[in-house]
């Protein structure tokens, strides 16, 4: 019979120390994989995935995903709330940290072998169902990742402008600041500080609020989740509890904007263990759709191909919408740009957005611009927001 393959979320607790030596004296399942990043447990193959309820990057969209990949999840825990924790998350079983290794390796084998009838079983609704025609994918991406490629090329203004777009089209838009660096959406449209997207975490953490109220309503016609108040306060965020506000989120707007920092090649572990830019890349994790905006310089092109570098292994497969904002150069320079990004990163779309007075006196104001030619611009991109998504056949090619 062949042993369970184990993925090990990285813990200090003393389980996993002696469920990895257990296992490697005895037997009966093997430890393939420590997981350090989230990206790790979607894209290494095992069977379960063993994790503590204290991990900054456990979320219900990461069991989800894992769980939608023919994997199996065990939580660890230690106080009866993070037990409680585990179970909400949807965890497909929990054991106590203190329990034998010989406890852990019975669980874990019993895990896996249900692998095996889960996949028969499936195979079975395969065959009654295969003649069906396929279910339609909705109209417009669910969860939209708007960051910039480098500080300062207007991110959080592309992303209030399909937030604009889109809410005049009649969809549910949700604009969402996980920007944990530069957190600017609430200065930018003149709204509160709280509550934000800490107080919607806690709110769903403690079960002692709804996410929704700790939105506020724009008169654009679109809702606002504002960032942290205090960017020192990002040590204290888990980038799983961001995820689950976004998801919780996603299940009631019909496009989700999420303005993420700049900031996303993996990094030093922070005060909880985690990255220091986890919110970010979990948020490219989720998402269905990227829009990454650029400068309008040769230079900025190049900052945009080595962030989609550090995205890679995240964003593969996903169409991307690149805006070059702030433009006015003239067509040589748009060519030279178009060109250039076409054929070394091939986004989905390209849209080349002017600089424009009337967008820079309305964010003094912290409004939106009237009939700008920037709002014009951004329309093609709310357009691909709303279109039959792509086909996923994005690929990053470097110039050799």
């Amino acid at each position: 019979m062949t042993e369970a393959s184990i993925a090990m979320a990285s813990s200090g607790r003393e389980w996993a120390l002696g469920l990895h030596r257990f296992v490697a004296d005895h037997g009966g399942a093997r430890v393939r994989v420590r997981v350090m990043h989230p990206e790790q447990a979607l894209e290494e193959e095992f069977d379960v995935l063993v994790i503590d309820d204290i991990t900054s990057f456990l979320s219900a969209h990461l069991v989800q995903q894992v769980q939608r990949r023919d994997r199996k999840v065990l939580g660890v825990f230690e106080e009866a709330a993070g037990e409680q924790r585990l179970r909400k998350l949807g965890v497909n079983a929990v054991m106590r940290a203190d329990s034998d290794p010989e406890m852990f390796v019975a669980t874990i084998v019993n895990l896996a072998a249900q692998l095996n009838v889960d996949e028969e079983f499936a195979e079975l609704i395969a065959d009654l169902h295969e003649d069906e025609p396929e279910p339609e994918e909705s109209a417009a991406a669910r969860i939209v990742a708007v960051a910039g490629a480098g500080g300062g090329v207007g991110a959080t203004e592309v992303g209030v402008g399909i937030a604009a777009d889109l809410s005049r089209r009649r969809l549910r838009v949700c604009l969402v600041d996980a920007d944990d660096v530069a957190p600017s959406l609430a200065q930018r449209l003149d709204l509160p500080l709280h509550p934000n997207i800490r107080t919607a975490m806690d709110f769903l953490q403690h079960r002692n609020g709804s996410v929704a109220d700790a939105l506020h309503r724009h008169p654009g016609g679109f809702d606002v989740l504002p960032g942290l108040p205090n960017v020192r306060d990002w040590g204290d965020v888990r980038s799983g509890d961001a995820i689950d506000v976004i998801s919780e989120l996603a299940g009631t707007f019909d496009v989700v904007l999420v303005n993420i920092s700049a900031m996303v090649e993996q990094s030093v572990s922070g005060p909880r263990g985690e990255g220091r830019f986890g919110v970010s890349r979990l948020v490219l994790g989720a998402a269905d759709r990227v829009v990454l905006t650029s400068g309008p310089t040769p230079m900025a092109v190049g900052r945009v191909i080595e962030w989609l570098a550090d995205t890679q292994r995240l964003i593969a497969d996903l169409p991307l919408d690149v805006v070059v904002n702030r433009f006015e150069d003239g067509l040589f320079a748009k060519g030279e740009i178009e060109q250039e990004i076409r054929e070394v990163i091939r986004p989905a779309s390209l849209c080349f957005a002017p600089t424009d007075p009337k967008l820079a006196k309305a964010a003094w104001e912290g409004a939106l611009a009237p009939a700008s030619s920037f709002a014009k611009s951004i329309e093609s991109v709310a357009d691909q927001l709303t279109s039959a998504r792509a086909p996923k056949t994005r690929r990053l090619r470097m110039r050799s």
